[in-house]
């Protein structure tokens, strides 16, 4: 279904320049009508957790100093290029993105429409794909380093940025991956891993692309950058509860030992207000806690996304992260029971001085009107 309108790519131009250095890459027009904005839901299936994957090697595949989107064999080792997915805002206005990659000299191809655009990028004689997704905020580079694409990418789209993250708060995320591009190259694959399939999988700590055919490759590619994507995302909510966890630990420990709390109730009711944007980012405002729409009628893609999405402990991690706002939560409503206890004692002791203030009031006018007045009626009595 998916390939039904994809469309070949056509050749690149070539270029008589140094394969040392970096170069834009001029291509013919391009069309991926990959797939329709959204797709209609089938059933629901349980999303499989994750496990946080790092740059690290694998039995029997020996990493190479040479990060090239070809690979060359000696017996059966496997030349590794790094894959790096960096989230550096909310979102990306994916129209934005078209003309100011257009604007730099690159050919942009629609993906899948309204989420996900990707280019070619030419580095040291070797072409990777860049994709950039739009309502993830996520830019993912196949053969890229993460400093490279830091200083080379993402200066390019940084203006199509949707609330763009302080520089501090920006995650990122990078794995080793193979690229199979021949079947014979798949035969020696299924041998290292004992697996059976022609499917993209995951071994290990490492990636294998399946791009025998190089449009499901590039499909393939971008089911597993939705899955990165979900690791640096939920990464960022991390960090800011962690943030906020540290803030509130010294009024937690006050409180503790029964000292005063030197807050204010605005301060309380702004931490509230954090913790629920934090809930609402990851469980309302985003497809973070589920499989996104676009999976649920391509069976495969979906095996690849929840696939990497269990590698990266997502489901865990979004679970233990939902158990620490439910905490935090309880926490800030416990501060402000101690301001709304510490507020009714306060209006409590008004109460208690207006009372008294009155009592001396009516005090004084007894003592006019018995003590002061009453020797001149006597008087006038008498008299």
């Amino acid at each position: 279904m998916l390939l039904r309108n994809l469309t070949t790519p056509t050749q690149l131009r070539s270029f008589e320049r140094s394969f040392c250095t970096s170069m834009k890459v001029f291509q013919n027009h391009q069309n991926f009508n990959i797939l329709p904005s959204r797709l209609v839901k089938g059933p629901k299936t349980s999303s499989n957790p994750a496990k946080n994957l790092r740059r690290s090697t694998i039995p029997k595949i020996e990493n190479s100093t040479s990060r090239c989107g070809n690979y060359s064999q000696s017996g059966d080792a496997f030349k590794i290029d790094e894959c790096t997915t960096i989230t550096t805002s909310e979102a990306y206005d994916l129209e934005k993105v078209k003309c100011l990659l257009i604007g730099s000299g690159y050919h942009p191809a629609s993906l899948v429409p309204d989420e996900i655009i990707s280019f070619k990028y030419l580095y040291n004689g070797c072409m990777s794909d860049v994709m950039i997704l739009g309502n993830c905020g996520t830019v993912v580079s196949w053969g890229l380093g993460e400093s490279f694409v830091t200083e080379n990418i993402l200066s390019l789209i940084q203006d199509a940025r949707v609330n763009a993250l302080a520089d501090n708060e920006i995650e990122s995320e990078d794995l080793d991956f193979i690229e199979i591009e021949s079947k014979e190259d798949l035969e020696k694959v299924k041998r290292l891993t004992t697996k059976s399939g022609d499917e993209s999988f995951i071994d290990g700590d490492m990636i294998f692309v399946n791009s025998i055919d190089p449009n499901l490759g590039l499909l393939d590619k971008a089911a597993l950058s939705s899955g990165m994507s979900r690791s640096t995302r939920l990464a960022i909510l991390e960090d800011l509860l962690k943030t906020h966890i540290e803030k509130s630990k010294k009024f937690t420990e006050l409180l503790s030992k029964g000292k005063k709390l030197n807050l204010t109730e605005s301060e309380v009711l702004k931490s509230t207000g954090s913790l629920f944007l934090i809930r609402g980012k990851l469980n309302l405002y985003s497809e973070l806690i589920e499989t996104p729409d676009l999976y649920w009628s391509e069976p495969r893609l979906e095996r690849i996304y929840k696939q990497m999405s269990k590698n990266l402990d997502i489901q865990p991690r979004i679970s233990i992260l939902n158990t620490k706002l439910d905490f935090a939560a309880e926490e800030s409503r416990a501060f402000m029971a101690v301001l709304n206890e510490k507020k009714s004692t306060h209006l409590e002791w008004i109460i208690i001085y207006l009372i008294t203030i009155e009592v001396c009031f009516e005090l004084h006018h007894y003592y006019e009107r018995y003590w002061i007045d009453r020797p001149d009626k006597i008087e006038q009595t008498e008299a």
